[in-house]
């Protein structure tokens, strides 16, 4: 073998320090980075989760209420007979509640849907002033069994239009 030149030397001690460099950086410094990595990420989950649980607790108030009224939903239970009973009492209430007249209230008829689900479809007969069914309507709406007004037609009763006949069809909801 020849002997080496300065320059030769500083060459080959340059590339034996690169290739040493490469392999500590791919054996050693490459697994160090991939696990930090991978904790990193699974620090940014476990933030993300708490942030979730944070959220949940800050309005954890209106979870519950929003559940207490969901209970209020199925507290329709009994036979077919009771649940259109209880339908027709909180029509009833309600119309007593906003001064409007009940002229005929009857079961148009009570059929079940998927999912475990019951209606019950009231006529109702009434009159009133507009300010009367409107408040009736509404508290309808926001009653706490699941009742929906489905459809609704008004005429005049008398000259002056300040007395409204009401027609409507009201949707009861049981779960079963």
């Amino acid at each position: 073998m020849r002997k080496l030149n300065n320059k030769e030397k500083i060459l080959i001690i340059v590339i034996g320090i690169l290739v040493v460099l490469f392999v500590i950086k791919s054996l050693v410094l490459g697994p160090i980075y991939s696990k930090i990595a991978s904790y990193t990420e699974e620090v940014e989950q476990s933030k993300m989760e708490i942030r979730k649980y944070l959220a949940l607790e800050h309005s954890r108030l209106e979870i519950l209420k929003a559940q207490k009224q969901i209970e209020g939903y199925l507290s329709l239970k009994g036979s077919d007979e009771d649940k259109s009973a209880m339908v027709m009492s909180k029509i009833e209430a309600e119309a007593r509640k906003s001064k409007l007249q009940i002229l005929d209230m009857n079961l148009a008829g009570a059929s079940k849907a998927k999912g475990g689900v019951g209606l019950y479809r009231i006529n109702l007969r009434s009159e009133g002033q507009l300010a009367n069914i409107l408040d009736f309507i509404s508290g309808i709406e926001q009653a706490n069994i699941l009742l929906h007004v489905e459809k609704i037609a008004l005429s005049i009763k008398d000259e002056t239009g300040s007395l409204l006949k009401m027609d409507a069809t009201i949707l009861g909801v049981s779960f079963l």
